[in-house]
């Protein structure tokens, strides 16, 4: 069996879910995003396909809460969410893993049984750069390299052609896994809406 390793990037809690802003109070971004950050983190762990998780994060307190979680906190003191993803890339690599998989920490939906079958991709490839789009079919919510230093770090607005250019660019046709857990991301308050009306909390 592979050994996968996974990195989840997490902000710091008075930059959560900062998109939201004109529709929910502070301490409810912040309440929110934890809560969806220990969703994608458990299922994570469920799977049963990663032999290591760290979490990487500007913060000290969740770093310390990522810790609790079992995770391994990775600093990070400086740059954007790619410098941060860079380290957990980095880190990957002195684990001598032979798969990284990147998720962003606001999949509430997201379900082991998605985390397991995308990770199993890397199993018949040797080099892999995997994609999987946010429902809208621009951003990337999570992507699986094999090996890790393969992984491209181009997060941010739209990520997913950006991504795909970059595995091209190495050589490497890029493979799309698109699925209801691994799409559903929270950024809007239409997106809030659809989570309280599934009435998961």
């Amino acid at each position: 069996m592979l050994s996968t390793v996974a990195v989840v990037p997490l902000k710091a809690p008075d930059g959560a879910k900062s998109r939201l802003a004109e529709s929910l109070e502070l301490a409810e971004r912040q309440e929110l995003a934890r809560w969806m950050a220990t969703r994608t983190l458990s299922a994570l762990r469920a799977s049963g396909m990663i032999a290591q998780l760290a979490v990487v994060s500007p913060d000290e307190t969740t770093l310390a809460w990522a810790r609790e979680q079992g995770a391994i906190p990775i600093v990070q003191t400086a740059g954007d969410l790619n410098a941060g993803l860079a380290l957990g890339r980095a880190w990957a690599e002195e684990q001598h893993a032979d798969a990284l998989l990147i998720t962003l920490g606001d999949l509430p939906l997201l379900a082991p049984g998605e985390v397991a079958a995308f990770v199993a991709l890397a199993d018949n490839h040797k080099r892999l750069i995997a994609l999987a789009p946010d429902d809208a079919g621009q951003g990337t919510n999570a992507l699986l390299a094999r090996p890790p230093a393969l992984a491209p770090l181009a997060f941010g607005v739209g990520s997913l052609a950006h991504h795909q250019a970059l595995a091209r660019a190495a050589a490497v046709e890029p493979l799309l896994f698109p699925s209801p857990g691994f799409g559903f991301d929270v950024d809007t308050p239409e997106d809030v809406r659809r989570l309280r009306a599934m009435k998961l909390r």
